[in-house]
């Protein structure tokens, strides 16, 4: 069959989404995939960071990893890093963060643009520090900046330790350029030093650190998976029973008949949220589990019924037709015309089908998530999460935008590729309905 523009559009779409998502999934580490839902995980990261994208319009510090510039061998196993930071923003880094730290005695020295070295740290040190929060670093800053910014003891608790690092004048004027951290110690390896910025990533953090566009691709990567695992078995039950009920005329076909009527006049919404309460676990204040197995087959029983009926309907008309009526009378097998003759046709309307339930059952999935009552991360959870930490008040649109656009452009791409009905089907749906 020949596609039409709007269906080759509409195929370029899923196209481009399906690359879109294989890059997506490719550009995140599974670490950080599997550690989402853990927040100390993240409790090195920055903090309610802007994306990079975006605070280049306000000129924001990004967070940067420090590559290592210089490593020389001082003596008796103890090695000296060096690492250099150009900082060249308005506003100063959040923090500095000394990670990857191995058990050793550790001098950790950083020197100014303006020549002012600072020795922030030594001492044993045993785990991960952040400049802001150790003690010690802070002292040791407030001490050595003390009299060239004028500083009293009241600043120790209303001023940040990073930002008297950064700081030009008694006024905290930012100084830009490069800043020396030396690290002597006698591990084996190097820590790893990052700044952090207002700015991080794609999508920026969360109120806990959280990459969001961690969280931006494990949701799209469980709600896809649920919305096609779940159309998947709708349209093989669909074509199964309604093809089998629709060409053998038996008392199971009747039973399937009525089932099938039973389906398309249930609401469908109320009970699929009864019935997902009740087979989902909770503890106190954790988030409602729903096995994902059991939720896809219940939904996907639920609503084939339309579908169902009207495969049902397609092959009690084709059944009727004088050529298979002819097959049927020189010997040919039940089985064989499905398979022969009707089986083409339902398979045709099958896949359109699908192309109007995969977008619906995503729309119907992210409900449900943003309720919190379906399995693991989706876009529901996703958007929900976000207005949770103020997001939608915070000037954080992208949050909850990224979700609704992904959605928007994957409902496009199927609603273009789909095929119109034929004048007969269409006529068919109008009487079923």
């Amino acid at each position: 069959m020949k596609l039409k523009l709007r269906q080759k559009v509409g195929l370029v779409i899923l196209i481009l989404f399906a690359g879109f998502v294989l890059l997506s999934e490719l550009s995140v580490p599974k670490e950080k995939l599997n550690n989402w839902e853990n927040p100390l995980y993240w409790s090195k990261y920055p903090k309610k960071a802007n994306p990079i994208w975006f605070s280049m319009l306000d000129k924001e510090t990004p967070t940067v990893v420090l590559s290592l510039s210089e490593v020389t061998e001082i003596g008796d196993d103890y090695w000296l890093f060096t690492y250099v930071y150009t900082h060249t923003y308005p506003r100063p880094p959040n923090d500095i963060v000394f990670r990857r730290i191995e058990p050793a005695y550790y001098i950790i020295e950083i020197t100014r643009p303006d020549g002012i070295k600072i020795r922030v740290y030594d001492d044993e040190l045993k785990e991960d520090v952040n400049l802001n929060t150790d003690p010690k670093m802070a002292m040791q800053i407030f001490s050595a900046m003390r009299s060239k910014l004028n500083l009293n003891e009241e600043d120790k608790a209303m001023v940040y330790p990073i930002e008297i690092l950064f700081a030009k004048d008694p006024d905290f004027t930012v100084l830009n350029g490069p800043y020396t951290i030396e690290v002597l110690c006698s591990c084996r390896r190097p820590p790893q030093i990052i700044v952090q910025g207002n700015a991080y990533g794609i999508l920026g953090t969360d109120n806990y650190g959280r990459d969001i566009w961690v969280g931006f691709v494990k949701s799209m990567r469980n709600t896809l998976y649920l919305a096609l695992i779940t159309s998947t078995i709708i349209v093989l039950l669909g074509l199964l029973i309604g093809s089998l009920s629709g060409y053998f005329d038996n008392r199971l076909s009747k039973i399937i008949t009525f089932m099938l009527e039973v389906l398309t006049s249930l609401p469908i919404l109320p009970i699929l949220v009864v019935i997902t309460w009740v087979m989902s676990t909770q503890g106190f204040g954790e988030r409602i589990n729903v096995p994902p197995l059991k939720f896809m087959l219940i939904l996907a029983f639920l609503l084939m019924g339309k579908f169902a009926k009207t495969i049902r309907m397609i092959t009690i008309k084709e059944k009727a037709k004088e050529y298979i009526t002819a097959e049927v009378a020189i010997g040919a097998s039940g089985f064989y015309i499905l398979r022969r003759h009707i089986g083409p046709i339902i398979l045709e309307h099958a896949l359109r089908h699908f192309t109007f339930l995969m977008p619906r059952i995503v729309a119907l999935i992210s409900l449900f998530g943003f309720f919190g009552m379906i399995p693991g991360t989706n876009w529901g959870s996703f958007m929900i999460e976000a207005m949770e930490q103020g997001a939608l008040y915070g000037s954080k649109w992208w949050w909850i935008l990224s979700p609704g656009v992904a959605m928007a452009f994957l409902s496009l791409g199927f609603t273009l590729l789909s095929l119109g009905p034929s004048y007969e089907e269409e006529g068919m749906e109008i009487w079923l309905t």
